[in-house]
């Protein structure tokens, strides 16, 4: 192989393995017959700054349409226990209403169980998807 060409081969390589830092996003998905809300209750002293990008007052409402996807994005990262963490602290409670029931997280355990048990990624983490039926 000519040199140029292994040199241009290990620059594309080197590139797309350290340049390749994935966006991280908490995702709701209706799969429900009908709209679906969903409220983030933020704690007063918030620090998290993406929740507060998000929030109208204390709160971020989610209305979601049937076969429909809101999502919040969190910059780039990905989704470890100790982020989940983190971000649970800035909550007060998640609350997800369909037309037939109405859930509420309440504890910080509920809340990063909820969240934990719905990373998804195959390489990276990358993903909160919570489907809502």
């Amino acid at each position: 192989m000519n040199i140029r060409i292994k040199i241009v081969l290990i620059f594309f390589l080197a590139n797309i393995f350290t340049s390749c830092d994935p966006v991280h996003n908490m995702e709701f998905i209706n799969k429900s017959n009908s709209e679906v809300k969903v409220k983030i209750n933020l704690v007063s002293k918030n620090e998290n700054y993406d929740l507060m990008q998000n929030a109208f007052g204390d709160s971020i409402v989610l209305n979601i349409k049937k076969d429909s996807i809101k999502h919040i994005g969190f910059g780039i990262g990905v989704w470890d226990e100790k982020e989940i963490i983190e971000l649970t602290k800035s909550m007060k409670s998640i609350e997800i209403e369909t037309k037939d029931i109405k859930i509420i997280y309440k504890s910080k355990n509920a809340m990063n169980e909820i969240l934990n048990n719905n990373v998804k990624g195959i390489v990276f983490k990358k993903n909160i998807e919570i489907e809502i039926k």
